[in-house]
């Protein structure tokens, strides 16, 4: 019968096996709290650039409604920018680049005649992310004149 000094002594430490099973559970726990972090870092982003995109289109569309109506209207570009509070910037021409980095949004305003009228203009506003210029959302503003 074996003693109680052998018995201790074959239980005193953790096997390879054990060891290499508790590195692998840490591991995992640890990929997927990085996992669940990363991803609420890529959804506040998105919702951050949604909501941006959201006022500027406010914005550009109230400033549509509140312009005079005008057969001579010119298309524009306006930048903004998302991480600090610049005033609207106009960018390069229509469609053109933001004069800086720190503008992270450009809306490009356009409009067109309504096809067969004279009185309706049909106005567009594109956002635009920047600095790739791809284009995520859009909408449409129907003007009236009023004789």
């Amino acid at each position: 019968m074996p003693s109680f000094r052998d018995r201790r002594r074959a239980q005193a430490g953790t096997t390879l096996v054990e060891l290499l099973v508790s590195l692998f559970i840490a591991g995992l726990a640890l990929a997927i709290i990085i996992g669940t972090i990363s991803t609420g870092l890529l959804n506040a982003t998105i919702a951050k650039r949604d909501t941006s995109a959201q006022a500027v289109s406010q914005y550009e569309t109230e400033r549509v409604g509140a312009s005079t109506f005008s057969n001579t209207a010119a298309n524009y570009s306006e930048c903004f920018a998302t991480e600090n509070p610049d005033d609207p910037t106009m960018a390069a021409g229509f469609g053109g680049g933001c004069p800086s980095s720190s503008f992270s949004l450009r809306a490009d305003v356009s409009w067109q005649w309504l096809a067969g009228s004279t009185t309706v203009q049909v106005w567009t506003i594109a956002i635009a992310a920047m600095p790739s210029g791809s284009t995520f959302t859009s909408i449409q503003v129907y003007k009236v004149a009023h004789s």
